[in-house]
């Protein structure tokens, strides 16, 4: 009976030291599956940041070449606005020569006739680098393209409209460089 109780007892302890080794192994493997699962988190965590960082710089990269494209566009802001003064001396001698031309001399006709020609071709020049000339009579008075010098009042013409032009403005590339200097009509008390 005794070697029937130490057996049983040697059962019962390769048992305890069985289960204890598997508890053991069990507790290793759970802490294996979380130093894995740390490590997978730990790799998604840093891959989303790389993504975030690449975006980031796609971003910087699109607005850099945005603005250095803008500073291009705009360089030639200066002496755009001082050949805009130039289209306003031809439209002065075009408008007073007028007379000159309706006088019939050939030569003076085609004199006005080459004035007309060259301001026609610095405006296009001018449109080929975002230039668009603004003021014209009869358009809606418009505070952030026009800056109005002076009213009249007109039975003929609607209020808040332009009456004539001064002196013609510019946008480039869309952005407002000179007012158009105007006249506008009033409105009627």
């Amino acid at each position: 009976m005794e070697s029937d109780n130490k057996k049983e007892k040697q059962q019962t302890s390769d048992s305890i030291e069985e289960t204890n080794h598997h508890e053991i192994v069990a507790e290793g493997n759970a802490q294996e599956v979380d130093h894995q699962q740390a490590a997978i988190d730990a790799a998604k965590k840093a891959e989303q940041e790389i993504l975030y960082i690449r975006a980031e710089f796609d971003n910087y990269k699109k607005r850099l070449l945005k603005e250095q494209d803008t500073a291009i566009k705009m360089a030639n802001k200066s002496m755009i606005s001082d050949l805009i003064s130039v289209v306003d001396l031809f439209e002065h001698a075009i408008a007073h020569s007028s007379k000159l031309k309706s006088k019939g001399d050939a030569d003076t006709t085609n004199f006005v006739t080459g004035i007309e020609m060259t301001r026609s071709e610095l405006i296009q020049t001018l449109g080929k680098f975002g230039v668009e000339l603004v003021g014209q009579v009869g358009e809606t008075f418009d505070p952030l393209k026009h800056e109005a010098i002076s009213e009249i009042e007109s039975q003929a013409q609607q209020a808040n409209t332009v009456a004539s032009v001064v002196q013609k403005g510019c946008l480039l590339q869309g952005k407002l460089l000179k007012p158009a200097r105007v006249v506008i009509v009033k409105a009627s008390s």
